[in-house]
């Protein structure tokens, strides 16, 4: 069975492109439904799978192109199509406080989110040569969580550390929005509560999971608000709105590598610097892998502030500017108004050991995706 939908054209831009996430809209049509598996885009002789997310008014396609050269243009189909059922695919299971996210066979990612802990984070994070690039809970800094947003300053409690009087987050309703054969999503409602009780911010968090041939992509969306008070937070480099622990063996005292998207190297060069991009890389067992934060440019006070240490951490942190800067009177505080949303993007690459031009080609696949046109 084949039935062509309809016709989209697909421009690269300015960019080669090389298995970049893409997402367009499809109009609604008696032949789809959000769990329709049989969905493809036919382009280069090739049938690449789709997944859809139901809209109010349309159908939002997700999809992972091949390879595209510079300025190529591509005219695609997408159809409905019956193949073997041989491809994997996303799947989850729940556990204890525990979300598990596996592609085929293998464990991608964790999200850790029992009512015991001081705040929800994603572990372990696992390359796609099997290496756990995270490490959480490190004896030297215990509040570490391998891959978490948190914040030391937020109305004066201090959500960083995990210390008794330390605030907590608590994620109250954790759901999977989708998962397939492209991508896997799941959101998280989180409170942060001071330690009598009082709410000081309201979180929503998503995390949208992509498995390429040889890197994996978390794609976050964090808005954070409260419409019962203002909210102010505080100046201080304890905290980053999304933050890493890299793996032991991937720290740069034990021969890792930090480098920024100037070039900046190590701690030396990276700390305190704005940059669009953050990657820390090294080598476990014989493996090289690497993990990199990707600022986007509409996140606030874009591009961000980085606090990234030798001993393995690296966070956006575009609050603690007085200690950054070290100038006092440069102040990064900043009140968020009762009833308005603060949002961000983030785009973590685990990859592995790929060089400084891969990286930054997978940041602009981040801002600058290529455009799909629908040819109805």
């Amino acid at each position: 069975m084949r039935k062509e939908l309809t016709k989209v054209k697909i421009d690269a831009g300015l960019h080669e492109r090389f298995e970049t996430p893409t997402r367009f809209l499809l109009p609604k049509s008696s032949s789809l439904s959000e769990n329709s598996s049989k969905v493809y885009l036919e382009i280069k002789k090739e049938l690449v799978p789709i997944q859809l997310k139901e809209s109010k008014d349309s159908f939002e396609a997700f999809t992972i192109l091949p390879q595209m050269k510079v300025q190529e243009i591509l005219e695609g189909r997408i159809v409905l199509c019956d193949v073997e059922e041989n491809e994997e695919q996303f799947s989850h299971s729940s556990n204890g406080g525990v979300l598990t996210v596996s592609y085929g066979r293998n464990l991608i990612v964790g999200y850790n989110y029992g009512s015991w802990l001081k705040k929800p984070y994603f572990y372990p994070v696992v390359s796609t040569n099997g290496v756990r690039v995270t490490e959480d809970g490190p004896k030297d800094h215990i509040h570490h969580r391998s891959l978490w947003v948190a914040h030391g300053d937020v109305n004066g409690f201090d959500f960083w550390s995990e210390f008794e009087s330390s605030g907590k987050i608590e994620a109250k309703d954790v759901k999977v929005i989708s998962s397939g054969k492209v991508f896997f999503e799941l959101s998280s409602k989180n409170l942060w509560v001071e330690r009598s009780g009082g709410v000081e911010l309201y979180e929503d968090r998503t995390l949208k999971v992509w498995k390429l041939s040889k890197d994996l992509l978390l794609d976050f969306s964090i808005s954070l608000f409260n419409d019962e008070k203002d909210t102010k937070f505080g100046d201080t480099k304890e905290g980053g709105i999304l933050s890493v622990r890299v793996n032991e063996k991937i720290k740069v005292q034990n021969g890792g590598r930090i480098e920024n998207s100037f070039g900046g190297i190590n701690e030396e060069e990276t700390w305190g610097k704005r940059a669009a991009w953050c990657n820390y890389s090294g080598n476990v067992d014989g493996n090289a892998v690497g993990i990199a934060i990707f600022d986007h440019l509409e996140n606030f006070r874009f591009p961000t502030y980085w606090h990234v240490r030798n001993y393995g951490l690296m966070t956006a942190n575009m609050f603690g500017v007085s200690f950054f800067t070290s100038s006092p009177n440069m102040r990064g505080d900043y009140l968020l108004p009762k009833g308005e949303v603060l949002k961000f993007n983030y785009r973590v690459l685990v990859h592995e050991g790929k060089d400084p031009s891969y990286i930054r080609s997978k940041y602009i696949d981040f801002i600058y995706p290529p455009k799909v046109e629908v040819l109805v």
